[in-house]
């Protein structure tokens, strides 16, 4: 199987935890940016959902995002099922979220 390079990139419009993508096989993250576009700041959390422990854990919390600015993501492994889910604080949400994907890892 041949490692392939794919993105997901999601606007996010309220204040929901949103899946940002979900793996269909193995797959990581290898980097990302959450960027706030609105007028006011939001608070972030980045999570990753566990599909075989069907649970979700925070890799960011409540972490302040000012006017125009962005932040960085690290590496985040995913398997199967597993996703990658964000949430602002903002009801009319006023972020975007671009990930870049490494997928199909042997």
């Amino acid at each position: 199987m041949a490692n392939n390079f794919s993105d997901a990139t999601v606007a996010i419009s309220n204040n929901s935890l949103t899946d940002i993508v979900t793996a269909s096989n193995k797959s990581m993250v290898i980097a990302g940016t959450v960027s706030n576009t609105g007028g006011t700041a939001v608070n972030i959390t980045v999570k990753k959902y566990d599909a075989s422990a069907s649970t979700g854990f925070s890799i960011i919390t409540d972490a302040p995002l000012p006017v125009g600015s962005s932040l960085q993501l690290g590496k985040i492994v995913l398997q199967t099922s597993d996703k990658v889910q964000v949430q602002g604080d903002n009801s009319s949400g006023n972020l975007t979220v671009a990930l870049q994907l490494l997928t199909d890892i042997a």
